[in-house]
């Protein structure tokens, strides 16, 4: 019949073996997907119903997060052409990387159009076997739980500058009190204090300004309590009841970064606007924080087979994929660069923890993000004419103090998802991946939260050793297996047979079966019985391209090569800037 058609088209189950042969009885893809579906009910997951302009929102908000006012830092401190560079590279590669993943998981016999539902550990599984399986669930849980970790501390940060703005001060209890000393060798008031409220505003690195009585301290503060009871509920959820919050969240941002936008621009630095190609100053300049920045914020590979499990079938990956991270690249840029020349004076670097101001006499504050900048009452900030329209200055303020909410319910929930589903399918009970998915990273995140460094150094390392495998480097020796597996299939050069197949599978009136939109419908055949899609088959490389599989397979191996050394090269770098970085407990949160 047509599924049949559809279907043999597949690489044979016994061209894809798994551990390159070394485990016999591979089973049918039929069979590996229902041993997954087994023990699961509807509630477990979510269905197949995220549209594409959800789906586009979905993907920017977990690329962007609250890591994008801390992106003029980057520029600042490493001048644009690096930055440049990697974005664009990172972006093609991540891209690329993604709709190879999703190639390899719509290739496992029986998930044609995505109409089952597999993870990200279990696609690994299918391909690699056991081996393979256990090592992708390390290298999975620690580049999400690195990034929720990461994505949490730097929301309560942010939070805690948001309220201390609004209410003059943020509070914290402090459950590791001890004295500390400013770079004069004074006492911190209030560091040895179990209860206290701080002015951010008024904490900066340098000595013209107060110290911070919470660095190197464990402080439970007011920022990270409203960044969990935000979160946290979000995480409860499945992906697709989270779409309507992720589409509000994403318009609320864009609004959110176009006034930045135009705030940088209406700025009056006193050395003129300005932006060096590489910064070359011994104190300020550093290219050590921009690979591991970048492929943060690019580290979204490993949601992608949870989103393409409950997009609707219609939706196109490619399109979807393509069109996000395009818009992504795009704001950081447009953040970025304006940001950076107009305060690139004050911007406290990533890698360095310095700025240009700090090393003058008086030294000045530096400020570890843009939304710091345009809080700030510090006349070095240069944004005077920016308050000149009270109305203008509402709206700004607004804008500040609303980024830090929608960024925490459009980004943390998504990674906590993502892992509690890769664990119910996993054979965990729906409270152990709870707990792991979504609190265990307040736990860690808690203790590092004003930690010298620690925000910096968690984003290079987790991005060079966990984000580098599993998002790049898993991805692409996938995508070469699954080549390697049958040649002719990847390499088909004829794509009028699948427009042809996909024709016939529509149902008259272009409607699709209604099983296709969850996978759960009937729970022992709805994997088997065929389904009707108006869809084409997703290629990561379309067949009309006339590319062979050996070029293919040169190719990825390649960009896993480039990857490889990018990320060790990283770590050097990295190692060598926290050699000459010093660890200074008073000046954290001088941003």
């Amino acid at each position: 019949d047509r599924h049949d058609r559809a279907t043999t088209m597949e690489p044979s189950t016994s061209d894809v073996t798994r551990g390159g042969g070394a485990r016999q009885g591979v089973m049918r893809g039929e069979s590996f997907l229902l041993s997954h579906e087994q023990g699961h009910t509807d509630n477990d997951f979510g269905g197949k119903t995220i549209g594409m302009f959800a789906g586009v929102a979905l993907l920017i908000n977990n690329i962007t997060g609250p890591g994008v006012p801390g992106i003029p830092n980057m520029f600042a401190e490493a001048g644009w052409v690096s930055p440049t560079f990697f974005f664009l590279l990172i972006w093609a590669m991540s891209t690329v990387s993604a709709t190879m993943y999703a190639e390899a998981m719509r290739r496992i016999p029986g998930n044609e159009h995505f109409r089952g539902r597999l993870e990200y550990t279990s696609i690994v599984d299918y391909y690699f076997g056991r081996a393979g399986y256990l090592a992708a669930q390390i290298g999975l849980n620690g580049a999400l739980q690195s990034l929720n970790i990461i994505s949490v501390i730097q929301s309560a940060q942010v939070m805690d500058q948001a309220i201390a703005a609004m209410a003059s001060r943020s509070c914290g209890l402090n459950i590791s009190p001890f004295k500390i000393f400013d770079v004069n060798g004074t006492f911190v008031d209030h560091s040895t204090d179990a209860w206290s409220c701080l002015d951010l505003d008024q904490l900066g690195a340098s000595s013209a300004y107060t110290p911070n009585p919470w660095g190197c301290h464990v402080v439970i503060t007011a920022g990270f309590v409203s960044t969990l009871l935000m979160a946290i509920p979000c995480g409860m959820f499945n992906l697709d009841d989270n779409m309507i919050v992720q589409v509000v969240a994403f318009i609320l941002t864009l609004m959110c970064w176009l006034i930045w936008i135009g705030a940088s621009f209406a700025a009056s630095p006193p050395n003129g606007w300005g932006l060096d190609a590489v910064n070359m100053d011994a104190t300020t300049g550093s290219q050590a924080g921009v690979l591991g920045t970048i492929l943060f914020n690019f580290g979204f590979v490993t949601t992608v087979p949870s989103w393409v499990n409950e997009k609707k079938p219609s939706v196109s990956v490619n399109k979807t994929l393509w069109l996000a991270t395009l818009l992504c690249n795009t704001i950081f840029f447009a953040i970025g660069i304006p940001a950076a020349m107009a305060f690139r004076n004050i911007l406290q670097g990533p890698a360095t923890n310095t700025c240009y101001e700090a090393t003058l006499d008086p030294p000045g504050q530096c400020y570890g993000n843009l939304m710091a900048v345009y809080t700030s009452s510090d006349p070095n900030a240069h944004i005077d004419t920016l308050f000149n329209s009270r109305a203008a200055s509402f709206i700004l303020q607004l804008s500040v103090y609303l980024f830090p909410i929608v960024a925490i319910v459009s980004s943390i929930p998504v990674f906590s998802i993502v892992i509690k589903y890769n664990c119910i399918e996993n054979g965990w009970s729906k409270r152990s991946a709870f707990l792991w998915g979504v609190v265990f990273p307040w736990v860690v995140a808690l203790p590092l939260l004003y930690q010298p460094n620690a925000l910096s150094n968690f984003i290079n390392f987790s991005s060079l050793f966990f984000v580098s495998f599993t998002d790049f480097i898993v991805p692409w020796t996938l995508y070469i297996m699954m080549v390697r597996a049958d040649g002719k299939w990847a390499g088909r050069k004829d794509s009028s047979a699948l427009e042809s197949v996909a024709e016939e599978d529509e149902e008259p009136g272009g409607g699709i079966n209604d099983d296709s939109h969850h996978p759960h419908a009937s729970e022992t055949t709805s994997l088997l019985r065929p389904k009707k899609h108006r869809v084409l088959e997703h290629f990561a490389i379309p067949p009309s391209w006339n590319i062979s599989a050996k070029t293919k397979t040169w190719v990825s191996g390649s960009m896993v090569i480039m990857m490889t050394a990018l990320s060790i090269g990283g770590v050097v770098l990295t190692i060598q800037q926290n050699a000459v970085t010093a660890w200074v407990c008073w000046s954290v949160g001088g941003s």
